[in-house]
């Protein structure tokens, strides 16, 4: 690998296909951006059941359907799609509304042709908790297997009847290529794949590097992979739950984005990069 190394450099946990939006944000603050995915995205064992709930909602058996991510989004239209309607029609047919959890994720929707109902000010679950109305209707969550039960609960405790289903799962990279849920390409040029060999080379610069933690199933497998070191970085999290994931392994974030926007996490990035001092792992850690 070569690069110019009098910029710093930063390294997005994600593949590069995701983040073309972020890594423009970033070049234009005059950095070096990379891309090394650690985990990927399949459909569930159980297609079947989300199959079933989207009949469901198809007939009308739901008031709301909230989805939280865009990898949501792609699982429920490649289910759909296998069958004989699609996820447009489906909605459209049961007069559901939507709730989106983030601009992003509102955006794909709206490119599928679905309408969007509700986007919460601050994009996260006690945010869409906050501008959610008391109902006693029901409401289908398709979610990722890793997301944690709040907003199930929240919603429950609004008075909904809540069904949680699987969509998708949070694997590894790289996915099964029969059961990868690919994500949407985004507009911009793609950051270079990086690899974890190349990771530690970029470590060992004058200027250690960013390193943009998207998730908290990123902070495990970057863990799992590479936290016996010898690295040098600064840790950025993408929203508190990745900051707390963070500090729940000993690495204090450098900085924390308050929205998951390329300008915010931009503003992150440069933050942590004004810190004086990296995370080092040692290879005894």
């Amino acid at each position: 690998m070569t690069h110019d190394r009098a910029l710093p450099s930063v390294i997005i946990l994600r593949h590069p296909e995701r983040s073309a939006r972020i890594a423009d944000a970033l070049r234009a603050a005059g950095l070096r951006v990379f891309a090394l995915p650690l985990t990927d995205t399949e459909l569930p064992a159980d297609v079947a059941a989300v199959a079933a709930e989207l009949g469901a909602l198809g007939r009308g058996a739901y008031e709301w359907l909230v989805v939280t991510s865009g990898n949501a989004v792609r699982a429920l239209e490649l289910v759909a799609a296998s069958g004989p309607t699609s996820l447009p029609e489906l909605v459209r047919a049961g007069g559901t509304r939507v709730a989106a959890v983030g601009s992003t994720t509102a955006r794909l929707l709206a490119d599928y042709d679905i309408e969007v109902h509700l986007v919460p000010r601050d994009a996260s679950s006690a945010g869409l908790l906050g501008e959610f109305p008391h109902g006693t209707g029901a409401v289908l969550v398709p979610q990722g297997d890793l997301a944690p039960g709040d907003l199930q609960a929240g919603l429950a405790g609004r008075g909904w009847a809540v069904r949680r289903v699987e969509a998708y799962r949070t694997v590894p990279y790289p996915a099964d290529a029969a059961r990868r849920v690919p994500a949407i390409q985004e507009p911009g040029v793609q950051p270079p794949l990086l690899s974890r060999r190349d990771l530690a080379a970029l470590a060992a610069d004058a200027v250690h590097p960013a390193v943009v933690f998207t998730a908290p199933s990123t902070v495990r497998q970057f863990h799992e992979k590479l936290g016996s070191g010898p690295l040098a970085f600064f840790p950025v999290a993408i929203g508190r739950t990745t900051a707390a994931a963070l500090r729940a392994q000993g690495w204090e974030p450098g900085a924390t984005a308050a929205e998951p926007t390329p300008q915010g996490i931009a503003r992150a990035v440069r933050e942590a990069f004004s810190r004086a001092e990296p995370t080092y792992l040692h290879p005894h850690h």
